[in-house]
């Protein structure tokens, strides 16, 4: 697999966060990702998960995270500080010892907690990209990443975070392609809730193959719904449903859920003419094959085009005046995540007061011209009209366009008007 390397930092690591546990993976050089364990209190195996929490020694600044903190905590020795994902999601302050704390600034610290940990195997220093991936991104998630970002304080070539689906994608483009020759299933289940399942679908009839994932859910499979001994006959089923013969290359099976040994006649089923794997740390996997791939560019990313929830299902562009005739500026490509839309240019006004964006969709349908009315713009002669177009999403369907006019140095000043607008993407 051919890539291009862009940076001289050895790592690159995928961190899998979550309100009760949290995973990390890294990359050295390249190289298959390895995920980082803990042995497990009072036993002799190891623990892929650390507890997402923190605890606070009693009337000190000092902190620990992950197991420590549990046991610290534990011991009387310490404040334990749980639901600081949700805490920073919500925008929620955490009472600790009578203080209230920013809970951004908390999960940074349990980050910077955590990569310590592993800092004799990867030092911080060394690395390249940290992404971040999560069950879901919205808009409260961009926020609060964003802001957690502010109190990270790490010298990084770059920071990123996606959603599950999107790092699932990736570990599968890194992996041989003989495990998606046809659509690839994912079973997810923690024992307790409805289980979720995400068919990978691969159209190879195009170039580049284009990719998109299904989802569904199995309430029938949640500790409520499904006793003990029910639990292969009702996995069976659903095996059936999601996975019939000839369609399906691979599985991948995750969650505490399938722990036990307790699949005997579904885990036959998938078995036949399909690969399958069992395992719980596909995600920070995937995450870390990420940012690899967001640091050095291969070869196999130029085979697939991926339209997942929350890629832009559309090309964004402006139509500008340039050498005196209209062109076409590209702003984003279909494809790429909502999230990641940050875009901001200035612009001469020659004549009029419109703004024309350009929306191509991928998967069909006709090209839109919409039209962003500058009312009461100043009509500044001899070109010094200047503006500054900064765009956003507030999800993947709606691009936020604001326009401020900023005049022209010391020709023209800015008005100091603004002019905000959305539109469905």
């Amino acid at each position: 697999m051919l890539f291009t390397r862009t940076s001289n930092k050895k790592y690159v690591v995928g961190f899998d966060l979550g309100e009760t546990g949290s995973q990390v993976s890294w990359s050295e050089s390249g190289a298959e990702p390895v995920t980082f364990a803990q042995k497990e209190k009072g036993g002799s195996g190891e623990n892929l998960y650390i507890p997402t929490v923190l605890s606070k020694k009693f009337g000190a600044n000092i902190w620990f995270c992950g197991q420590e903190a549990e046991t610290r905590a534990s011991h009387g020795d310490g404040t334990i500080v749980r639901h600081i994902l949700s805490s920073a999601l919500q925008g929620r302050a955490i009472l600790i010892e009578g203080q209230e704390y920013d809970p951004c600034s908390l999960l940074a610290l349990y980050v910077r907690r955590v990569l310590a940990l592993m800092a004799d195997t990867v030092p911080t220093s060394e690395i390249s990209v940290l992404l971040f991936t999560m069950e879901a991104i919205d808009q409260n998630a961009v926020e609060m990443l964003g802001r957690m970002k502010g109190f990270l304080n790490l010298s990084l070539d770059g920071l990123y975070w996606e959603d599950h689906q999107s790092s699932f994608y990736s570990f599968l483009l890194c992996q041989n392609a003989s495990l998606h020759e046809r659509d690839v299933l994912l079973c997810e289940w923690n024992g307790e809730s409805a289980m979720k399942l995400v068919r990978m679908c691969y159209n190879s009839g195009t170039k580049p193959a284009v990719v998109y994932a299904r989802t569904d859910t199995a309430p029938e499979m949640s500790a409520r719904m499904t006793a003990k001994e029910q639990r292969d006959a009702s996995f069976l089923q659903i095996c059936r449903r999601a996975a019939p013969q000839g369609q399906i290359s691979s599985v991948f099976l995750i969650g505490q859920g399938f722990a036990d040994q307790w699949m005997k006649e579904s885990l036959a089923y998938l078995s036949y003419h399909r690969r399958v794997f069992l395992g719980n740390n596909l995600y920070s996997k995937g995450a870390a094959w990420s940012a690899l791939l967001k640091r050095d560019h291969r070869s196999i990313q130029d085979q697939y085009f991926f339209l997942g929830e929350n890629c832009l299902s559309c090309n964004i562009g402006m139509l500008v005046l340039h050498a005196g005739s209209s062109r076409y500026l590209a702003v984003r490509d279909a494809g790429e995540s909502w999230y990641d839309l940050s875009w901001e240019r200035e612009f001469i006004v020659d004549s009029g007061n419109e703004v024309h964006f350009i929306f191509t969709p991928l998967t069909g349908g006709a090209v839109r011209d919409e039209t962003m009315t500058l009312e009461g713009l100043p009509n500044r002669a001899g070109r010094t009209t200047r503006i500054r177009v900064s765009l956003s999403m507030a999800d993947v369907h709606t691009l936020c366009v604001h326009v401020e006019d900023v005049g022209f140095g010391e020709i023209a000043a800015g008005s100091g008007l603004s002019w905000d607008q959305r539109f469905t993407v």
